[in-house]
């Protein structure tokens, strides 16, 4: 699915949208280049899932934030990822694993680190205040979110 948006309320109100259908052990890998919106996309996932837009700051020096809310948030960020011995794999199966929901920011930083099953939201810049926001679904359970979705 394609959205287009026009400003970072449109960007944060698609964000809650997912939010609001999110559940335990769900995955949302964000790709995009710096400052095409990822951290405001996870501030609208976070509204949806009951936590203020307020609370939510890119994790980019410490790793992982944790929100609690309708479901626990791990708002990760591997933005300064060299390799991928910087995470630990096993630390990574237990956010991933857990009740919680995962969202990943420079997700593609460590693809062999991420589950098989996940929505993935692509941000690309599109003039100043506008992005492009890709969301497609790994896995049945992420295409059935996507299907959801797209209802209105």
């Amino acid at each position: 699915m394609v959205f287009q948006s026009r400003s970072a309320a449109q960007t944060r109100a698609l964000g809650k949208k997912i939010g609001g259908i999110l559940g335990s052990g769900d995955v949302v890998a964000l790709c995009g280049e710096l400052g095409s919106g990822k951290t405001t996309f996870v501030k609208g996932v976070a509204q949806g899932l009951g936590i203020a837009a307020s609370e939510v700051a890119s994790p980019t020096f410490v790793i992982v934030h944790e929100y609690e809310g309708r479901k626990k948030v791990y708002h990760v960020d591997w933005y300064r990822l060299r390799s991928l011995g910087a995470v630990d794999a096993g630390m990574a199966r237990e956010y991933f694993e857990g009740d919680g929901v995962t969202l990943i920011e420079w997700a593609d930083r460590a693809p062999a680190l991420l589950p098989v099953a996940r929505l993935v939201v692509h941000l690309k810049h599109r003039g100043l205040n506008a992005r492009e926001i890709r969301v497609s679904a790994k896995g049945q359970r992420h295409e059935m979110l996507i299907r959801r979705l797209a209802k209105p």
